[in-house]
């Protein structure tokens, strides 16, 4: 699953950590990922702040998930700057992807940044080559 990438530096995405948090077989794949100990893990504060909307959906604790992401993560800041890459980004990703979002464009940013790839189940990411489609 991982044997594409150089070096072992990853985000995980939102729709993985969800994935996780409700057990499912992406998230247990995401896990495999999370736990190898060569890997390195990221998480941006935007896919932190995504979570916890999500968490506060569906009535669940998001402290427990902070500090499980926290474990098994560096969280990772975003600033002005990179928001306005991501808007460049987003602008040419809705000439193929009508409903391509600030947070996907983010998230591909974050990842040239950091030369990591993306772990994520978003469907945005599917012909991305530095990303792993759960």
């Amino acid at each position: 699953m991982t044997e594409n990438f150089k070096n072992l530096r990853f985000i995980i995405d939102s729709s993985a950590w969800i994935e996780y948090f409700n057990g499912t077989e992406k998230g247990k794949n995401a896990l495999k990922i999370i736990e190898k100990k060569e890997n390195e893990i990221m998480t941006l504060d935007v896919c932190a702040a995504e979570i916890k909307f999500w968490a506060l959906n569906q009535k669940k604790d998001f402290r427990q998930m902070q500090v499980i992401i926290r474990a098994n993560s560096s969280v990772i800041e975003t600033n002005s700057e990179n928001w306005l890459k991501a808007a460049e980004i987003k602008f040419e990703k809705r000439k193929e992807k009508k409903n391509f979002g600030f947070v996907d464009a983010l998230i591909i940013v974050k990842s040239f940044d950091l030369k990591a790839g993306i772990v994520t189940t978003d469907q945005h990411f599917k012909n991305e080559k530095h990303s792993i489609l759960l």
